[in-house]
């Protein structure tokens, strides 16, 4: 099935394979691995010295040699950054780069604020090829093999969904939709017998558990479950590897700061791609330590020294498993959680993401559910005093989206998602 992969990379424009093959050759080698990241990190920041509106006034005071000589230093001289700073700075920011190809991104399923920023192509070869590598080195995946996804929008590839179907053919991945499952789910059990892995988010897999509890026994192959998009709990980590019988693996990513992070099977943390994405950890005025994230496969929209929003801190202690790259741990992740209907179904907090997306006043939103199955959508707005029509258009799409649900639309009156206690999705129904 590299077959597949090759097609998908030649219709992407993208390097996939070319860049795993990188990644199992530099995989142990320390030296190597540090030299290419210098030599990674000095070649962002020259290019987008030249070509970026919004750094190169910032960068134009160092000389090459200079850059070349100490990126690492000069890196952390330049500005700290948020969405608020690359939207309001939008035509400077996105500096498109002849012949560099790049698309458009969106996100905001986590932290409730959405943002459209834009990533180039070969960002997201090297986003898939770590993938590949953290799957390989945790159950001996290789790129081809069939897996399944059990996911919504956010690990969706494009909206139509032709086009979807025969990416995720040649990817050889059978996607099974996670953001709405109910006891009308009838899988294909022969691709879930080939399946070497589940990737997909840990309350879809929980919840598929729930509804169809002879799920895990249509796995013959299976060599581990990889979660990613939300906090995975310490129950729910145990239940999923109870039902499987297989360990699982969590994932930490974020598309808009370039960083792909994976248990090992010490599970002391997240081993990630640094050498693509320089990770710092800023303590803020709360005491929190907060990621900073530079990808230095985002050229022409730079994201550098970008405060993600995520808590956490980074070691480069050698881990138990023998691995050479650094760790992130002590993540605090924002647990989203399912919506509930009354028949027992449920809706998953990722389906909310592309409503809202319609709505671009919603800078921020929080969902809560009480225990009679009423929904509150809590949103703040870029002009709060469009609220009235706000409320009334977005109560009247979630209606028709979801009319089993009753719905509330009221202001924000406070958003912190670096509070540990925040989530997003909140459900009380038992």
């Amino acid at each position: 099935m590299k077959t597949g992969l090759r097609l998908i990379d030649i219709a992407r424009g993208t390097d996939i394979l070319g860049k795993y093959k990188e990644l199992i050759r530099l995989w142990d080698n320390k030296i190597l691995l540090e030299e290419a990241r210098k030599q990674n990190l000095a070649g962002f920041l020259l290019a987008i010295r030249s070509n970026n509106r919004f750094y190169s006034p910032l960068l134009s005071k160092y000389s090459p040699d200079e850059i070349n000589e100490n990126p690492l230093k000069i890196l952390g001289e330049m500005p700290v950054i948020d969405k608020n700073t690359l939207s309001e700075n939008l035509h400077l920011v996105f500096s498109p780069i002849k012949g560099v190809a790049y698309q458009l991104k969106k996100t905001g399923g986590s932290t409730g604020a959405p943002f459209r920023y834009y990533v180039d192509k070969e960002h997201l070869s090297w986003m898939w090829a770590h993938n590949y590598l953290f799957w390989h080195s945790n159950c001996g995946y290789n790129p081809g093999d069939p897996f399944v996804t059990i996911a919504g929008n956010s690990l969706r590839t494009v909206n139509r969904k032709f086009l979807e179907n025969i990416y995720h053919r040649l990817q050889n991945n059978y996607f099974l939709r996670g953001d709405m499952i109910d006891s009308d789910l009838r899988p294909n059990r022969r691709k879930l017998n080939k399946a070497v892995l589940i990737y997909g988010y840990p309350s879809s897999i929980l919840n598929i558990i729930k509804v169809m509890p002879e799920f895990p026994s249509y796995f013959s192959r299976l060599q581990a479950i990889f979660t990613t998009s939300e906090q995975l709990l310490p129950s729910v980590r145990s239940r999923i590897e109870e039902a499987f019988n297989k360990p699982v693996f969590d994932i930490y990513g974020a598309n808009d700061g370039g960083i792909l992070g994976c248990e090992c099977p010490v599970h002391q943390g997240y081993h990630y791609n640094f050498l693509n994405c320089f990770a710092e950890a800023m303590t803020t005025v709360e005491g929190f330590s907060e990621l900073l994230l530079t990808n230095t496969n985002s050229l022409n929209y730079p994201f550098v020294r970008y405060q993600v929003g995520d808590i956490g801190n980074i070691t480069t202690d050698r881990c138990g498993c023998g691995s050479v790259w650094p760790r992130i741990i002590d993540l605090k992740g924002r647990t989203r959680e399912m919506i509930r209907k009354p028949d027992g179904s449920a809706v998953h907090g990722s389906y909310f993401n592309k409503i809202l997306f319609d709505f671009p006043q919603v800078d921020a939103y929080r969902i809560v559910q009480e225990a009679d199955y009423s929904v509150k959508v809590h949103i703040h707005l870029k002009q709060m005093q469009l609220f009235d029509k706000m409320a009334a258009e977005l109560a009247a799409t979630l209606y028709k989206h979801l009319p089993e649900l009753t719905f509330a639309i009221e202001q924000m009156q406070e958003y912190n998602p670096t509070n540990s206690k925040f989530k997003l999705i909140e459900s009380h129904v038992n």
